[in-house]
């Protein structure tokens, strides 16, 4: 009963567990066929207790039985390594397999020592896909301690570049794949030859759970690298995998015929062990349980990681198929799926995006990625699995920390877990006032929202219960409100749009023209002037403290000062500026003192969330106006905020933006300089880089800059947001782009080429601002 290639009561009653989950297309990545007799095995093994021959057949009889014949459509196979073997037999098994059934692929076993000629047959077969290594044959001593070139030296690795072939790699050394050794021979080889497709086997070879959290995150980067689960008998792995490199590096791989041996692979103390018949007296223990089949012990494990994950219908299919089938080349991913939903969205969301700064027409009209489906640190996969490395605005300055950060995405996913809304109110939300008020203490009180446009909306309608006063001074971009845009309705209709060029008040009131007027940053005069018109009406300035640079000396002072001898209140806005420049918001660091400050953004690092901060006396209002709403209630945007300030505060991120930001910014001035290439990057802050070009034809050269880039793999616009993910690596990777990308519009503005090489339209221009 408790055989090894038996298919038992036990197996059947977990298997029916499984229908339900599989998808109904499988395709197995890491399967072995052979013929006994071509092993040369003796004793008694898994080898030796199966039959003479082990053929494709053989595969899906038994895997069938627990995961059903019509779903299995094919799979990879190879040889088996061994010590004694006969390599080329077994090689040319595989291919006489494979040709019986053209939806498979193989893999051809190969030593280090193999002759180039002999090898090239096999891989000229159209069936054979590429090359399974193994440390048995290194020529370190003991093998199983071996370096990865030691068993797969350069050569290999050369060919498998030229003819973009798969390598299976089973790596070894006691800690695998968190052996530092490992990971830097991964990485130096996968940058070296990226046409080589690396299949790190058994889920990097995490049989010892904690490797798995230890290692994998280090190989984040690498567009050639996937991972099978192939006789992985518990969840860490896969959960790791799926959080450091999502659902479309991962692919489902029996380890046939190790599948049919009865048991599982557990971390024990600092290793592992396979409890399989030859370690344990099933019969003995059978009032404990009993076991099962291998196979069905990781299916197991990747469905408690999926389903910990939260995977759906799609992801499913891609780690049992897609996945799979593209990197083989047997199917072609959905092509253009990316603008094809935006072209639908156009027709069914007025202006085709929630935010205008998203849309793609501001980028590249045609070709801007407008949706994401995956998006960690820096990096962002578009719906086509396009990759890019984010050089623009990273979701518009609100993920400073970058996508996905592993610390609020922790303290989410916590108060997801224990419920994020009840008819009680969320204890995080006093926490996070407390805390706001401990790094502001001048601030006394708190009111949260969960974004930036609603929370200069409550900083406002507080100013002015406060007050009790009407008329609102801005100097800055506060938002899509009424109240804000009312400063764009001008004297007359004649003039509604032309203070703010793009933004435009349709739709506000034309009762609110003279509630909100503008000054432009710097402007004492202007200020002045407002202050003399409006006198004891001005409820309120509100205002960036500053974007692309410093103040003038004793500017924000003199507003301050104005403010207080009218008797209206100050309001920073620090939604953007906030948090990147210095810690706690940028007023911190000029050293004036409003009498309300606003946040979001970079505050809950890509998570709803918004504050407004104020002393006890600016905040009166809000006792006798009506300021309430059910969604400032719920806990994950306070959760998220509480783990990211906390972040903020260990790591010095603003140090971080600022050098990265200054690299960028070296790369236009160097590159535009080098090529000749009219480029000016003066105001900017680091944290807020930004260039432009000094030329009638900016727009079209900026359309197609972002055009080139994209090209290269690169989100890119004239600005960047720097984040705590971008390290000196992606910036170097960046650089190089912009060498070329630079050569080549300095190269189109010398022949008079600029609007031939544009792929489509000119991109739109952005809204104007007051600073």
């Amino acid at each position: 009963m408790n055989q090894n290639w038996t298919f038992n009561e036990f197996d059947q009653k977990a298997a029916n567990e499984l229908p339900t989950w599989l998808p109904g297309k499988i395709f197995d990545i890491h399967a072995h066929i052979y013929r006994r007799a071509d092993l040369h095995a003796t004793g008694q093994s898994l080898w030796t207790e199966g039959p003479e021959e082990t053929a494709i057949r053989s595969w899906r009889q038994h895997l069938s039985a627990y995961m059903g014949e019509h779903r299995l459509k094919g799979g990879l196979f190879f040889p088996v390594p061994m010590v004694g073997s006969n390599e080329r037999r077994q090689n040319d098994y595989v291919i006489e397999q494979l040709e019986r059934e053209p939806s498979s692929r193989g893999l051809i076993l190969v030593k280090p020592d193999d002759p180039e000629e002999q090898l090239v047959p096999y891989f000229d077969h159209p069936q054979i896909a590429g090359i399974k290594i193994y440390h048995l044959y290194s020529s370190e001593k003991p093998t199983w301690q071996s370096s990865i070139k030691g068993f797969c030296p350069e050569r290999i690795w050369q060919i498998a570049d030229e003819r973009g072939l798969v390598i299976m790699l089973h790596m070894v050394r006691d800690k695998a794949v968190a052996d530092p050794d490992n990971i830097e021979e991964i990485r130096e080889l996968c940058m070296r030859y990226p046409r080589a497709k690396l299949v790190l086997a058994h889920a990097a070879r995490c049989f010892h759970a904690p490797n798995a959290e230890k290692g994998i995150g280090k190989l984040r980067g690498l567009d050639n690298l996937w991972f099978d689960t192939s006789a992985i008998c518990e969840p860490e792995a896969f959960k790791v995998i799926l959080q450091q490199f999502g659902p479309r590096r991962l692919m489902w791989g029996s380890d046939f015929p190790v599948s049919e041996m009865r048991g599982k692979a557990v971390t024990v103390g600092d290793g592992f062990i396979w409890l399989e018949p030859g370690l344990c007296d099933w019969d003995k223990t059978a009032h404990l349980g009993h076991p099962v089949l291998v196979g069905i012990e990781s299916l197991r494990a990747l469905r408690c990681a999926a389903e910990d994950f939260g995977l759906n219908e799609e992801d499913l299919n891609d780690i049992f198929y897609n996945n799979a089938a593209e990197l083989l080349g047997l199917e072609q991913p959905a092509a253009d799926r990316t603008q094809q939903l935006y072209r639908h969205a156009k027709k069914r969301i007025p202006g085709g995006v929630q935010l205008l700064s998203k849309r793609p027409e501001n980028m590249a009209p045609d070709k801007w990625p407008a949706y994401f489906r995956e998006a960690r640190g820096c990096e962002v996969w578009d719906l086509d699995g396009k990759h890019y490395y984010d050089m623009s605005t990273n979701a518009v300055g609100s993920c400073l920390l970058g996508y996905r950060d592993d610390d609020v995405t922790k303290a989410v996913i916590r108060r997801v877990n224990l419920g994020s809304m009840c008819s009680l109110n969320a204890p995080e939300e006093v926490e996070l006032s407390d805390m706001l008020c401990a790094i502001h203490p001048w601030a006394e009180q708190v009111r949260l929202t969960r974004g930036g446009g609603d929370s200069c909306a409550v900083a406002v309608r507080i100013a002015r219960a406060t007050t009790d006063r009407s008329i609102v001074a801005i100097c800055g971009y506060h938002g899509w409100h009424d109240w804000y845009l009312a400063a764009n309705l001008g004297e007359n209709d004649a003039l509604r749009g032309h203070l703010l060029s793009g933004l435009n008040p349709l739709g506000v009131p034309r009762e609110l023209r003279g509630t909100t007027v503008a000054f432009p940053y710097n402007d004492r005069e202007a200020l002045q002037r407002i202050v003399d018109r409006y006198g004891n009406r001005l409820a309120a300035v509100i205002m960036e403290p500053c974007r692309n640079g410093d103040p003038e000396p004793g500017f924000l002072e003199y507003v301050r000062s104005t403010t207080r001898s009218c008797g209206a209140l100050l309001i920073f806005d620090e939604i953007t500026i906030g948090w990147r420049l210095h810690y706690g918001g940028a007023h911190l660091k000029l050293g004036v003192t409003p009498d309300i400050a606003v946040f979001a953004k970079a505050m809950g690092n890509g998570h709803p969330i918004g504050a407004v901060i104020g002393t006890a006396e600016a905040m009166q209002g809000v006792q006798e106006s009506f300021i309430s709403s059910t969604y400032w209630t719920e806990s994950i945007g306070p959760a998220a905020a509480l783990a990211t300030i906390r972040k903020l505060g260990r790591v010095d991120a603003q140090a971080h933006v600022t050098r990265i930001g200054s690299l960028v910014m070296d790369s236009w001035r160097r590159h535009g300089a080098r090529h000749g290439l009219p480029v000016t990057t003066e105001g900017a802050y680091p944290c807020l880089a930004h260039f432009g070009f000094l030329h009638p034809e900016a727009d079209k050269l900026r359309t197609l800059y972002t055009s080139m880039m994209l090209d290269r793999g690169f989100l890119a616009g004239n600005s960047i947001y720097p984040t705590l993910a971008h390290d000196e690596l992606v910036v170097q990777r960046y650089d190089s782009a912009i060498d070329e990308v630079f050569e080549g519009l300095a190269d189109a503005l010398k022949k008079g080429e600029v609007d031939d090489r544009l792929d489509g339209i000119v991109a739109l221009s952005g809204f104007q601002r007051l600073i």
